[in-house]
């Protein structure tokens, strides 16, 4: 029943919630982003969710306009694309929240695995296994954020997503929800050579 009903029930109305407790900060966010660099608040990207299905993905802008087509993904620290604030948003997570409308509709829940971009999971199509990842809404947090918030390593990656869906229950998802506030507080991890190093 979790699985099928209770968990998408539990993801809807605490993201409700949650919008309504952060809309005065998230509305700061905005402003600072605005004045912080040129370029929308929003950042919007094409990402895989439930069976494979494309969605847009939304977060708060933490790159300079057309970061990602001037050269992919940031992945460390010291990548001049990523903004003051954008810095902060990256640590704290908070470039997070709009997700909460991609939960409302549907397309996301609170914990389930990280949504990547189509591109990222080509290679890994025929893998029955990792394809089970996408037997889920992908997550606003997963299971990974709890040690590796960036992690390059795929196989990692993907394990631990089929992981969580093959024992999704209620517990788990509290379990990781708490697990994951201490690395958000605590700000590490959050780009590759920061895991490269815990490693």
């Amino acid at each position: 029943m979790y699985r099928l009903v209770g968990k998408r029930i539990i993801d809807t109305v605490l993201s409700i919630i949650g919008l309504i407790i952060c809309c005065i900060p998230m509305a700061i966010i905005a402003l600072l982003i605005h004045f912080d660099s040129e370029g929308p608040v929003l950042f919007k990207q094409e990402r895989l969710g439930k069976n494979q299905k494309v969605f847009t993905v939304y977060k708060f802008r933490t790159m300079c306009n057309h970061a990602y087509e001037m050269g992919g993904v940031a992945t460390r620290s010291d990548d001049a694309r990523i903004t003051k604030v954008g810095n902060i948003l990256r640590r704290t997570s908070l470039d997070e929240l709009p997700q909460m409308f991609n939960i409302i509709k549907g397309e996301m829940a609170i914990i389930g695995p990280r949504p990547i971009l189509p591109i990222e999971f080509e290679e890994y199509k025929s893998n029955e296994k990792y394809v089970r990842r996408y037997d889920a809404l992908p997550g606003m947090f997963c299971t990974v954020d709890i040690d590796y918030r960036s992690s390059s390593d795929r196989d990692l990656q993907f394990t631990m997503d089929a992981d969580y869906v093959n024992n999704m229950s209620l517990f788990l998802d509290i379990k990781t929800f708490f697990s994951i506030i201490a690395p958000v507080l605590s700000g590490k991890n959050v780009y590759h050579e920061e895991v490269g190093n815990k490693k």
